[in-house]
């Protein structure tokens, strides 16, 4: 071991100028971490999500190191989606340093929801890219249809601008596995599960236009193959479907089940059903 070497450093601390600036250094760092007003800082958090029309609650604020904003619960809503607000947990929230200088600040940010983890960046003029990694899904369907779908989100990742207006650009990409519906003896299965096993897809949206390239759904039940668009409306009930769907029956189909399609439906001579769902999300129409 070279024995200069503490003496160097020995020697560079007693130069009191630079002894000062250390201290000075340190006790900022104290201060700033023991004094920071985390509280009106993250009320200043919650009144810019607000200006965009987002609900934002955070619960617990903390200064984490260095410099990153963090909170055991973050509560999240739209007025537009009609759903309960969303907990998202272990926030961690750190600002891109470099785009601070910048007229477009932006800040990385980590969480957990649905029992899987988001990560992802975010900046002032609403571009965002984010990662979703297995995500737990127990969503109804709506009040009219008593049905609820369940899965697990593999991954999905977002890169574009929110809000979904204007000239935005954006394109979605997601797979689920295990997914299956829900609540299927109401309408006459045997088993309460329909199993849709996995499902991918792929979106792009230009506005508040939504382009579905690809839903595609390879299960036990069945077979599904689909496309089509979706025009965002100014309340998600008025948003517009119109989405063609070939389904593809397998032996795992509940013979009863197989028997309620072929009265919605007549079969194609290869033992498919063509289907559409157009209108309103408040009303949509299979054809």
């Amino acid at each position: 071991m070279n024995s200069s070497l503490p003496n160097r450093f020995g020697k560079l601390f007693r130069h009191p100028v630079l002894l000062c600036l250390v201290s000075f250094f340190l006790c900022f760092l104290l201060a700033l971490v023991l004094f920071f007003p985390l509280n009106p800082f993250a009320k200043q958090l919650e009144q810019l999500a607000n200006q965009q029309g987002v609900l934002l609650q955070i619960e617990d604020p903390q200064l984490l190191f260095p410099f990153g904003l963090g909170a055991t619960q973050l509560e999240i809503s739209h007025p537009m989606v009609q759903h309960p607000p969303f907990q998202l947990q272990e926030v961690d929230l750190r600002p891109l340093w470099l785009s601070l200088f910048g007229s477009n600040p932006g800040l990385n940010f980590r969480l957990k929801a649905f029992q899987g983890d988001i990560s992802g960046s975010a900046y002032r003029d609403g571009k965002v890219k984010m990662t979703f990694h297995k995500l737990l899904i127990d969503e109804p369907l709506g009040s009219q249809l008593p049905l609820s779908l369940d899965g697990v989100l593999e991954k999905a990742e977002f890169n574009g601008t929110l809000p979904l207006t204007g000239k935005n650009q954006s394109r979605l990409q997601l797979e689920i596995d295990e997914l299956r519906l829900k609540g299927m003896k109401i309408i006459g299965s045997s088993s309460d599960y329909l199993p849709l096993g996995r499902l991918s897809f792929t979106a792009e949206a230009k506005g508040s236009l939504v382009q579905i390239s690809n839903l595609t759904s390879t299960g036990p039940a069945f077979d599904l193959k689909g496309s089509g668009n979706l025009r965002i409306g100014r309340v998600a009930a008025n948003s517009r479907l119109n989405l063609n769907l070939v389904l593809t029956p397998k032996s795992a189909l509940d013979p009863a089940l197989k028997d309620l399609l072929s009265l919605l439906k007549k079969p194609q001579s290869d033992g498919s059903y063509h289907i559409s769902l157009r209108g309103s999300l408040s009303n949509l129409r299979l054809n």
